[in-house]
């Protein structure tokens, strides 16, 4: 299988399938007697000579089964930054992960990978705070998470004064507030207290729920 170059230098790199088309010699069109490309895939985002062949049997209960993947030119919806929906991946998605053929790819892999990053955060800043018996370590872990949420922008500035309020848990005399980890905690909280103050148009709220794609996203390896 011979590796396209050329316009796709600057295009995201998958850890796994590169940067460039995937060049096959396969181009089908769709005859809707035999042949259906997927629906994501119009003649305008399609890498011509880049498709393979799909395993129909193995499709998700397909409405339409698709016969033939192509790689395809996408532009994530986070970075802006363009990257290719390789046909191998397809492959991988809707045969062997299974999910639907109504899942698209909208985020690069880069994106993809962040965003997961952050939900287990998230995830996990939410089961120490619903906790009662937190030990100090885990309420600096806490903190911690909530920072880093911060600096992502997935929780908005208000978010800082629960994070004061932690802080401010740990008595003047105790032994926690001279260690590294809580200086440094303290410093991070009042560099974005600070950032905050500069720009006051923020998000001033946690945000709620990460929004579902309209598609599905996959592990961000996939």
């Amino acid at each position: 299988m011979k590796r396209g170059t050329d316009k796709f230098s600057d295009f995201v790199e998958h850890p796994r399938y590169g940067r460039g088309p995937r060049i096959t010699g396969q181009n089908p069109q769709t005859n809707y007697g035999s042949t259906f490309i997927h629906w994501h895939s119009p003649t305008d985002c399609r890498i011509p000579n880049t498709a393979i062949n799909a395993n129909t049997s193995r499709q998700k209960e397909p409405t339409v089964a698709v016969t033939h993947y192509y790689d395809v030119e996408r532009r994530c919806r986070d970075c802006g930054r363009m990257f290719i929906f390789f046909a191998e991946e397809q492959r991988h998605w809707y045969e062997v992960l299974r999910f639907g053929l109504d899942s698209d790819c909208v985020r690069c892999v880069e994106c993809r990978k962040s965003e997961q990053q952050t939900a287990h955060l998230r995830q996990r800043y939410e089961s120490l705070l619903d906790r009662s018996d937190r030990t100090d370590k885990e309420t600096l872990e806490l903190i911690d998470c909530a920072l880093t949420l911060v600096e992502h922008s997935a929780f908005g500035h208000r978010t800082l004064q629960r994070i004061r309020a932690l802080l401010n848990s740990f008595p003047s005399e105790s032994k926690i507030r001279r260690h590294a980890t809580f200086r440094g905690l303290a410093n991070r909280a009042d560099i974005l207290t600070e950032a905050a103050a500069n720009h006051p148009m923020q998000p001033s709220g946690e945000v709620g729920r990460f929004e579902v794609d309209d598609q599905p996203s996959p592990p961000a390896d996939r």
